[in-house]
């Protein structure tokens, strides 16, 4: 009988997590730099990949509130630690409270950073990085004291023909970060590393609107899998139940 009654309950509780993360509507929040304000590759303010995301849920009914008031094409880490450290706010928005609220948050931090570092001075750019590491992680520390569905952190990528190990250590101890904090890392490198299809302009590294729109499927692939295995889960579960039951009689 104890048997059957945990089995109900683990049902439940999966029934819930099913119902919200299928069913249910989420409140999606973008942060970051060019890359998340949707920055086209002449510098204009375009639809970018968080809108791409937004027309996604918001086509399967499951949009119940989009923001992207804190994105910047000047934003660094340490600029987004500021605004939660003062509770700075913005357009009426207090990013604190939106951090608190979003069940997905799509994060890109720290190209703009890299680039500017590699025009003007590499020197000592391995600490740069380091640095730029560390507070990343007091940013992720902060929003993991909420509950979110989805929490996606866009890695980087190389359009400079040189300094490949840069990138590909920023990427490590990006991923590295991720995975500590049970964060889903996405990887650009491979599919934006000198890519003539989505990168035109040789002198910016953003992407042009097809580069945002595959972006946003790679995002939302994510997702769908993830959703996906929670039904797995739940019909297993189901049938497991139904076999103990079986089992009994």
């Amino acid at each position: 009988m104890k048997k059957v009654f945990l089995i109900l309950i683990l049902f439940l509780s999966c029934y819930f997590i099913y119902n919200k993360t299928v069913d249910g509507k989420f409140y999606y929040l973008a942060i970051g730099d060019s890359l998340a304000r949707g920055t086209n590759e002449y510098g204009v303010a375009s639809y970018g990949y968080n809108d791409h995301i937004k027309d996604y849920l918001y086509k399967e009914q499951k949009l119940k509130e989009y923001n992207k008031v804190f994105t910047n094409d000047d934003y660094r880490i340490t600029d987004i630690l500021k605004i939660l450290e003062y509770n700075e706010k913005k357009d009426g928005y207090s990013l604190n409270r939106l951090v608190k609220q979003a069940d997905i948050l799509t994060i890109s931090l720290g190209m703009n950073e890299i680039y500017y570092k590699l025009e003007k001075n590499n020197q000592n750019i391995y600490t740069y990085i380091d640095n730029m590491i560390n507070n990343y992680s007091a940013l992720m520390s902060y929003i993991n004291k909420f509950h979110h569905e989805y929490v996606f952190v866009l890695g980087y990528y190389n359009t400079l023909g040189e300094n490949q190990d840069i990138f590909n250590y920023a990427n490590y101890k990006l991923k590295e970060l991720c995975d500590d904090y049970d964060i889903t890392y996405i990887d650009l490198s491979a599919l934006l590393d000198n890519n003539p299809l989505y990168l035109i302009q040789k002198q910016t590294f953003l992407p042009n609107a097809k580069g945002y729109e595959k972006i946003s499927q790679i995002i939302v692939e994510k997702m769908e899998n993830n959703w996906y295995n929670i039904a797995c889960i739940l019909l297993l579960w189901l049938w497991s139940w139904r076999k103990e039951r079986q089992n009994e009689s």
